[in-house]
């Protein structure tokens, strides 16, 4: 065949998919009239290759062109059968490329209908042209170069031999799906409009990759109808199962669910069954995810089918989730449950604690979701809210001290505001008023705008009769918070409504308690003490000596970087002094790995405040066993080191055993007036009411504590009602 009939036949081909603009303009698309097919037919001219069988395209009429070699002119004598080129046919007969010979029958059987192809395609042609044969075996390896350049040569040693217009065709449409596919990985989008513009032979079944690059392009450049109607081409007219399952999997990746819904109508039988569980899955994960959306039955019964029949976690996931999202925590929790047995792991723990919480199941909730921290931060935002609505409950739950302290020590680590504000309402819902106060101004350092934590801290200053500190919050905070300004205004609290007073995520008593147990008693639970416990520390630990103190200066905002030994002392004093007791720590170790000496003995002994700093009494122990100080320090650092047993004992209510310590403190150190406080305290909890009273008036005499007044009225009722 001549080649300008061979660009011809590409042209024609090309109707039956695109009709592109000219001069790499936008592409119109469109599938071709069946009238375009059979004008292409009619021709004489090869169809594009949609892989339709050989029989349907023999059907055709035979060539009307007369200048086809079959077309037979009346009153002449039939002329002699043409001669067809079957180089390539054989060739793709001999590798076993089935999809190639197919469709080269097919291109065949439509350009001469009378042909009869070989019954042995895997025998040598009765005049084999081996050089031929060696073109077509370096182009099925994609050595296009090569292929060139021996077309050349050999058209110069031999003018009147030319190439098959097949091959040149091929070759041209090889280099340029080249050239398309580096387009797309490059992500240049009109480039690859342009090529499939000015090459539309590729856009064939033989070349679906070519397809879904076009198509792809289409949707980045904002043309997302042309891409479903690249993608129904394909449904419509290739036929290998996997290409067309893909072709579905990618239209639903990249276009809206209304350009897919009449791509899902070109099903054969039942092959995009498993597309139709993906697009059930989808709306589902989207209702799960926004609760104003509502999935139909028929996505729900898809799923739960699946979820039924299989073994994995995910379908179970997703119906707990959406589940859990409309109204439905029991069927979610049973989801949950189902999706943990089939080891769903983070995923399915998190929807597990939610759904335990929702159903008002807080401590399983909390237990379960324990053992889940590390899994990630889901599973920790998870965890904090159950286990906050548990401990702000009214009236306070009987809790293990293992489990306040395992929420008080995630509450710290995450530095989560309403958590340690739900600790602040646990210890004042329990009649343990400073802590309380304690763990609201935590909150309120973690997040200055937290207004229930706010609210918690005004009314724990009202219960320890802290007029000072209450009239601080209120004038911080009336103007934004009606309830905290009226706890100061008698006329505005009987304005707000009693729901505006209380918090339902907050369990805080509408009106304070004044008995004694609301007024002092040490944090719930390690590591975060009561503001005096802290503040006894933490004046301790200021008593440094002046040396150490000066070096932790920090200079200009920074602690240093330095790598030897005594930069790293440096370093950890530096951070100690700026409330870091963590990092001081780290630094105090690397002081003492790197170290000998006077330099190691003063890293043991920083890493001993650190630890202190930080509520760590036991490790506390084992750096000071580390050091070998002077006779001062050593006094200093066993005060400190009985201040924490004093504070474990005061904890667990071993008051005899408490008083004792303080005891043996009082022998190194001067007591300081919270520990006088805490004193006083342990005698009223033995009954010892005289000794307590002695201690509580010496301190109000010396400062007008209003805790010390406390103390003293709380006598005066116990003292009273025994009397009666």
């Amino acid at each position: 065949m001549h080649v300008k009939y061979a660009v011809l036949a590409i042209a024609a081909s090309s109707a039956a998919f695109y009709a592109f603009g000219r001069h790499g303009r936008d592409a119109e698309l469109s599938l071709a009239p069946p009238a375009a097919i059979r004008q292409a037919v009619a021709a004489g001219l090869p169809f594009a290759d949609n892989q339709q069988s050989g029989p349907e395209l023999a059907q055709a009429q035979p060539p009307a062109n007369p200048a086809a070699p079959s077309a037979v002119q009346p009153g002449q004598p039939a002329q002699r059968p043409p001669v067809v080129d079957e180089s390539a046919l054989r060739y793709f007969a001999a590798q076993g490329d089935t999809r190639r010979l197919e469709a080269e029958l097919a291109r065949l059987r439509a350009l001469y209908p009378e042909w009869k192809p070989p019954t042995d395609l895997t025998a040598p042609a009765p005049t084999g042209d081996r050089e031929l044969e060696r073109l077509w075996k370096l182009f099925s390896e994609g050595k296009i170069g090569e292929v060139r350049a021996a077309i050349a040569q050999r058209s110069t040693s031999d003018p009147n031999w030319h190439a098959p217009a097949d091959l040149v065709a091929r070759l041209d449409a090889a280099e340029a799906a080249q050239r398309l596919v580096n387009a797309s990985n490059a992500r240049q989008w009109e480039q690859v409009i342009r090529i499939g513009t000015e090459t539309p032979a590729l856009l064939t079944c033989a070349n679906v990759d070519a397809l879904w690059r076009v198509a792809e392009a289409f949707v980045q450049t904002g043309k997302p109808e042309r891409a479903r109607d690249a993608y129904s081409y394909v449904l419509g007219n290739c036929n290998t199962p996997a290409e067309r399952v893909g072709t579905m999997q990618k239209a639903l990746a990249t276009l809206p669910d209304a350009l897919t819904d009449g791509l899902l109508a070109q099903e054969r039988q039942t092959e995009f069954s498993s597309i139709r569980d993906e697009i059930a899955r989808r709306r589902i994960g989207r209702a799960a995810e926004d609760p104003k959306l509502t999935a139909s039955a028929d996505d729900i019964r898809r799923v739960e089918a699946l979820a039924n029949a299989a073994t994995t976690p995910d379908d179970a996931i997703l119906l707990g989730f959406y589940a859990l999202h409309h109204n439905d925590p029991v069927r979610a929790e049973a989801l949950f449950q189902a999706a943990l047995q089939r080891k769903g792991g983070a995923k399915a723990a998190e929807g597990a604690v939610l759904a335990l919480g929702a159903n008002r199941k807080y401590r399983e909730a909390e237990a379960l979701g324990s053992q889940w921290l590390d899994a990630g931060a889901a599973n920790r935002k998870a965890y904090l809210d159950v286990a906050t609505t548990l401990i702000t409950q009214e009236p306070a739950p009987k809790l293990d001290r293992a489990v306040v302290e395992r929420i008080a020590k995630t509450v710290a680590t995450d530095r989560y505001a309403p958590g340690a504000a739900g600790l602040g309402w646990y210890a004042y819902n329990s009649g343990q008023t400073s802590p309380a106060e304690t763990w609201f101004e935590t909150a309120l350092s973690w997040d200055r705008g937290y207004e229930p934590a706010a609210y918690g801290l005004a009314l724990a200053r009202q219960r320890l009769r802290d007029q000072a500190g209450l009239r601080a919050i209120v004038s911080d905070w009336g103007g934004r918070s009606e309830r905290i300004a009226a706890l100061l205004d008698p006329r505005r609290a009987r304005a707000v409504p009693v729901q505006e007073q209380r918090r339902d995520d907050i369990a805080a008593p509408a009106a304070p308690v004044t008995r004694e147990r609301d007024i002092v008693e040490p944090a719930p639970s390690r590591p975060v003490r009561s503001r005096a416990a802290r503040q006894t520390v933490q004046t301790d630990i200021d008593t440094e000596p002046v040396r150490r103190r000066q070096a932790a200066a920090p200079a200009a905002g920074s602690c240093g970087n330095g790598q030897s030994g005594a930069a790293a002392l440096q370093r950890g004093w530096c951070l100690l002094n700026l409330k870091r007791p963590a990092a001081a720590a780290a630094a105090f170790d690397a002081a003492m790995r790197s170290s000998s000496g006077q330099v190691a003995a003063d890293a043991a002994m920083g890493k001993t405040y650190a630890k202190l700093q930080q509520g760590l009494t036991a490790e506390a122990n084992v750096a000071a066993a580390q050091t070998n100080p002077a006779p001062a320090q050593r006094r200093e650092l066993s005060a400190l080191l009985l201040s924490e047993r004093f504070y474990a004992q005061y904890d667990t209510k071993d008051y005899n055993g408490a008083l004792v310590t303080l005891s043996e403190r009082a022998r190194l150190a001067p007591e300081t007036t919270d520990l006088m406080m805490m004193r006083g305290w342990s005698y009223f909890h033995l009954g010892r009411y005289s000794d307590a009273s002695r201690v509580f008036t010496a301190l109000y005499k010396s400062n007008g504590s209003p805790q010390a007044l406390a103390g003293l009225t709380a006598i005066g009722d116990v003292t009273r009602q025994n009397r009666y």
